[in-house]
């Protein structure tokens, strides 16, 4: 689906009985190149037909990790050898719950898959993201396991100097016990990924998305490499400069090397590609299409912790609104900088309202 028919989707949303003289008017093209867009969209079996009743789903699934969050910020600078003195802070957490929970803030139908253990935890964060507005339906109690738990350790300065995570649990989320979200996957809007599952259960997603665009978070450099060799089925990848590293096989020490990196995973099928950088500004391009950067509006700064899953939330947000590529990359790093201005991982003032007021006012 190219970028003038998702224009198209988008206003038929919002009023099924346009005609098409009046969208030619809203995009500025000729009535005879709507009705062309329609009959497209039509084959595709995007619209059923009289009254523009679209088939398209809405809703959009999640996979990926959910874990207890604790966070340690020590009243000194870390390491020391004996016990240090300051904070300790548990929420939940995981990269895919984290994203799945940012969207439902932002107003989206969202589903996540995942799996929890049989203990406290497990109760505490299903209840947790049911709250939040997340479909937890599809998420598997295996008893006996422990829920996966994620550990860091920051210094006064806010960065993290040490993390352990957890994430056993997620290899036993196997491909039998996923196939029982296998109609829930298959209609699906968009699908987003973590690198958190297994390579077996990072297959099964592949193989079955078919058209179904699929997002993919790296999640760390020791992960990135699982979705190295399904390149060619990712519409929109969201790497750090070291994660793109690690998938593109060679250091990036340049601007250009940075450039080159993107195009050659443009080449091998990547869609969008959406590169975070050390200075919380973005790397982003477009196959075929442009390649721009763009930096975070000015925003007050409490904790950074989480910020990237509220872009890739809003990233997510913006393909399903039918937004443009840049708008959409604009609408998420304003959503990522809301996410640093609360101390929460999942900022509760994440609206879509909210996103768009800072951008209007970091324009002016």
């Amino acid at each position: 689906m190219n970028d003038r028919e998702k224009q198209i989707l988008k206003i038929l949303r919002r009023n099924p009985l346009i005609q098409q003289h009046e969208i030619a008017e809203i995009l500025q093209i000729s009535r005879s190149r709507v009705a062309a867009h329609i009959m497209d969209l039509m084959r595709k079996g995007l619209i059923k037909g009289k009254g523009y009743i679209l088939t398209e789903q809405d809703y959009c699934v999640v996979l990926g990790a959910i874990n207890m969050d604790i966070r340690g910020v020590a009243d000194i600078h870390y390491p020391q050898a004996a016990s240090q003195p300051g904070n300790i802070h548990c929420s939940a957490g995981g990269v895919g719950r984290n994203i799945a929970h940012n969207l439902a803030l932002l107003g989206r139908d969202v589903h996540l898959i995942s799996a929890v253990g049989s203990d406290f935890y497990g109760d505490t964060l299903l209840e947790q993201t049911r709250q939040a507005g997340v479909n937890t339906q599809s998420c598997i109690r295996l008893h006996g396991h422990n829920t996966s738990t994620y550990l860091s350790i920051a210094n006064p300065q806010d960065e993290t100097v040490l993390a352990i995570n957890d994430t056993h649990l997620l290899d036993a989320l196997t491909p039998q016990l996923l196939n029982a979200s296998r109609d829930l996957l298959t209609h699906a809007g968009a699908i987003l990924v973590d690198c958190n599952l297994t390579p077996q259960a990072l297959e099964w997603v592949f193989t079955l998305s078919g058209n179904i665009p699929v997002f993919v978070d790296t999640v760390s450099e020791f992960k990135a490499e699982k979705v190295k060799s399904w390149l060619g089925h990712i519409h929109t990848l969201k790497p750090t400069r070291r994660e793109l590293e690690i998938l593109w096989g060679s250091p990036i020490e340049s601007d250009t090397q940075l450039q080159d990196a993107v195009k050659e995973l443009h080449r091998q099928g990547v869609q969008r590609i959406v590169v975070c950088l050390e200075d919380e500004s973005v790397y982003c391009s477009e196959h075929q299409g442009e390649a721009f950067h763009c930096t975070s509006p000015e925003h007050p700064v409490v904790d950074s912790f989480g910020a990237d899953d509220a872009l890739m939330a809003g990233l997510l947000y913006s393909f399903l609104d039918g937004s443009e590529f840049r708008d959409g990359v604009q609408f998420a790093v304003a959503c990522a900088a809301l996410s640093r201005a609360s101390i929460s991982i999942n900022n509760p003032t994440l609206s879509v309202a909210n996103a768009l007021y800072l951008l209007k006012n970091s324009a002016q």
